[in-house]
């Protein structure tokens, strides 16, 4: 089981791919902790998305474990002793059951074009959560209203800006009340001037206390919001540390070259 405070346990997590030739993840061992905002920064091929992605086994781990609320989500069974009986018994993972505690943003928005923005939004909690179509409803617009969207809840994805789109993205993974929230780059693929907009939500779901892991290129973000930084390259956590920790005293020849070229 899980330590105290800890809602995800990596140990010794690989992901190798041709036959080993290629290895983007190699070790990585980690926890996060409850509250946590764990960014996670590096050169692009540094393994980072790929880290990110093996959270929720959209990347399926070559080695190592994962436990997540205390279940390691990489075995098919897990046993658990029974409170009542002081049995012990053997329970089936179920990946899909954990995953809806994970919200993931992507890079790219993902939303169905064909749907309306309240369509988008409610799917989930309906069809995965079996919420009431009602409930779902005002769940959702309540969450729209929050970061300034609620007029465009019959709107579709075609007629919101890039900006928009990824502020209903992280709404959406909201309405099914994720434990934690995964984000791989989710600014990437924003102009400039729209990224403060998406990243003003993040900064909000931080000050909530939601447990947030955050690939991103942003460093401004991982100073000023992140409360843990983690460096990667070549598929390893080189250093891990405070923001200041990593961006005022950063102590591995790695990172004070990738600093001395983004900052």
């Amino acid at each position: 089981m899980a330590t105290s405070g800890n809602i995800i346990e990596v140990k010794g997590l690989k992901k190798y791919y041709n036959r080993g030739a290629i290895k983007a993840l190699d070790g990585v061992s980690v926890d996060i902790q409850k509250g946590d905002v764990m960014v996670v920064i590096g050169p692009s091929g540094s393994g980072k998305s790929t880290f990110l992605r093996s959270l929720n086994l959209l990347e399926a781990p070559t080695a190592g474990s994962i436990l997540f609320e205390g279940v390691d989500i990489t075995k098919k069974k897990y046993t658990r002793m029974e409170d009542s009986t002081g049995r012990t018994v053997t329970v089936k993972v179920d990946v899909d059951q954990h995953r809806q505690k994970m919200g993931m943003v992507f890079q790219h928005f993902n939303l169905f074009p064909h749907m309306t923005i309240l369509d988008n939004m409610t799917l989930a909690p309906i069809k995965v959560k079996g919420m009431d179509k009602k409930a779902a409803e005002e769940k959702a617009l309540a969450l729209l209203d929050r970061v300034g969207l609620k007029d465009r809840a019959g709107a579709y994805p075609i007629q919101l800006s890039g900006g928009q789109k990824q502020r209903v993205a992280i709404v959406r993974a909201l309405c099914m009340e994720p434990d934690v929230m995964l984000f791989d780059e989710p600014t990437s693929a924003l102009d400039p001037e729209m990224v403060g907009e998406v990243l003003d939500v993040m900064k909000g779901l931080a000050k909530e206390g939601m447990t947030m892991v955050v690939v991103t290129h942003e460093m401004g973000f991982a100073r000023e919001v992140g409360n843990r930084v983690l460096f990667m390259d070549g598929g390893k956590l080189l250093e891990e540390g405070s923001p200041s920790d990593i961006f005022d005293h950063p102590q591995h020849p790695r990172l004070q070259d990738f600093l001395s070229k983004v900052l």
